[in-house]
C-alpha cells in the first residue's frame, strides 16, 4: 500500500505571506510543492496536496486534510524573512514533542536540502507554536526554503532551476524515511 504524503505550500489567496518587492512567498512555495507532487507520484507515494493554486485555506483546513487522509508525513514549504537583509539559509521546524518518525524526517529533509542547494545551514529548529505542526497528526516539517528578504536567496528561489533542486532535496529526504 502506498504511503500518503500531505504537501502544504504556505499562504495563498487572499494571504501573500512573506514579500520582497513583487515576490510573493506564496507563489515560491506553490511551485516547489507542485515540483515535489510530481516526484512523489513518480515514487509510488499517494499525494495529497493543500492547495494547487492561489487560493485561501485556512491552517484548520490545511491540518484537517492531512488527518482525513491519514497521512505518513505532512510537509509545509515556506520562505523566511527577517528585517535584517542579510539572513540567508535553510531551516526545517518540527513541534518541541514529537517522536522519532519527525525527528528524523527533519533531519533528513534538512540534510538533504544542504547538501543539493550549498545553502547556510540553519539547522532544524523546535516549536511550540506552529499551528499546522501542532495540530497534525502525521510526522509534520515545515521547511523554510530561503529568505525572501535577502535579494540574492530571494531571486534565487523563484527560479524554476531552484525551486525544481529544493523540491528533489525534499523527496530524497522523505524517501529515506518514509518507507
Amino acid at each position: 500500500m502506498a504511503k500518503k504524503i500531505v504537501i502544504d505550500a504556505g499562504h495563498g489567496g487572499r494571504d501573500p505571506g512573506a514579500k520582497n518587492g513583487t515576490y510573493k512567498e506564496k507563489q515560491a512555495a506553490l511551485g516547489i510543492i507542485l515540483e515535489l507532487g510530481l516526484l512523489l507520484y513518480r515514487g509510488g507515494y499517494e499525494v495529497y496536496y493543500t492547495r494547487t493554486n492561489d487560493t485561501y485555506v485556512s491552517l484548520p483546513d490545511r491540518c484537517s486534510i492531512s488527518n482525513k487522509a491519514k497521512a505518513d508525513a505532512f510537509v509545509s514549504i515556506h520562505l523566511n524573512a527577517s528585517t535584517g537583509a542579510r539572513a540567508v539559509g535553510i531551516e526545517t521546524w518540527r513541534y518541541v514533542t514529537v517522536g522519532t518518525k519527525t525527528r528524523q524526517l527533519a533531519a533528513a529533509i534538512q540534510e538533504n536540502l544542504i547538501n543539493a542547494t550549498g545553502a547556510n545551514n540553519r539547522g532544524v529548529k523546535e516549536t511550540d507554536s506552529l499551528y499546522v505542526l501542532k495540530q497534525t497528526k502525521a510526522p509534520a516539517v515545515l521547511v523554510e526554503c530561503g529568505f525572501i528578504s535577502n535579494g540574492p536567496e530571494c531571486r534565487k528561489l523563484f527560479t524554476t532551476d531552484y525551486q525544481r533542486k529544493i523540491a528533489q532535496a525534499i523527496y530524497r529526504g522523505i524517501k529515506e524515511q518514509v518507507k
